[in-house]
């Protein structure tokens, strides 16, 4: 079996699946997929859990006067452990700056990707292509190049 068909056959009459029933189907499942990629080790569970606490903290109360972000988490960042950068420095650095642009068209993409079959959608993936297009060679637009 594979992950993919132990959560199919999870999935209710009604397509809906249910994250806490399949931890619990998991647990009664040590030979499964779904187990194996689970984290079972509670310390190294909870120490995870908390790290995402604290992302959580950074996003929802790291703000401006106007309640938009001051952060941002690079990509680059991320593998090595780091963190969080304050986003007014990034911003007025070309590279970081072409960094954050390259990530924020990525993650369009994925976010296309999941809702593509929503039609009203179509001219926020049609905008977003014509910017990543809009790329120069060295990943800046002609916006930012100036």
């Amino acid at each position: 079996m594979t992950v993919e068909t132990e959560l199919r056959g999870l999935m209710d009459e009604e397509g809906f699946l249910k994250p806490k029933e399949i931890i619990d189907w998991a647990r009664a499942n040590t030979d499964s997929e779904i187990y194996k990629h689970l984290e079972w080790n509670d310390a190294k569970a909870a120490e995870a859990h908390r790290l995402d606490q604290v992302r959580r903290l950074i996003v929802v109360y790291l703000r401006d006067d106007n309640g938009q972000r001051e952060t941002i988490s690079l990509m680059q960042d991320r593998r090595d452990g780091s963190g969080y950068r304050n986003l007014r420095p990034v911003m007025s650095n070309r590279e970081l700056r072409r960094m954050a642009l390259r990530q924020a068209l990525r993650e369009l993409r994925s976010f296309e990707r999941r809702y593509r079959h929503l039609e009203e959608l179509a001219a926020i993936f049609d905008a977003a292509n014509n910017i990543g297009a809009g790329l120069d060679e060295t990943g800046g637009t002609a916006a930012t190049a100036a």
